[in-house]
């Protein structure tokens, strides 16, 4: 009974280490936005988003890869849930900004992408 309860607790355990933490999976989706993979990175934001729908980070991500693959409304959405869940970010309401008033921020380098990924991947970010 003993070796019987031990085999079921280690492969419990072993199971629980192999499981991709939201922290792990925000850098590797983050990783493939870099590599301007969006289709494949907003895929593994929405998964995380269906974990956490209350992550302002998660939110603002999606919204930057909504934007990057062209899904205008989409991206408002996350934007407005984003800001509303952390109204005091600044790097949410720069994209956000930047998002609603695109001739706005002709003075910054005509190549250069919003702030995104959001590296954290904690409730208040």
């Amino acid at each position: 009974m003993k070796t019987i309860t031990l085999v079921i607790v280690m492969s419990l355990l072993a199971s629980a280490c192999s499981m991709p933490t939201l922290r792990t999976e925000m850098s590797f989706a983050n990783k493939l936005a870099q590599e301007d993979l969006w289709q494949e990175a907003c895929y593994r934001w929405e998964k995380q988003l269906a974990e956490n729908p209350d992550s302002p980070a998660v939110l603002n991500n999606l919204a930057v890869a909504m934007e990057q693959l062209g899904r205008r409304d989409e991206a408002e959405k996350y934007y407005r849930k984003a800001i509303e869940l952390a109204p005091k970010n600044t790097m949410i309401q720069r994209n956000f900004n930047r998002f609603m008033n695109p001739d706005s921020d002709k003075k910054e380098k005509a190549d250069e992408k919003p702030q995104s990924p959001h590296r954290e991947a904690g409730p208040g970010r």
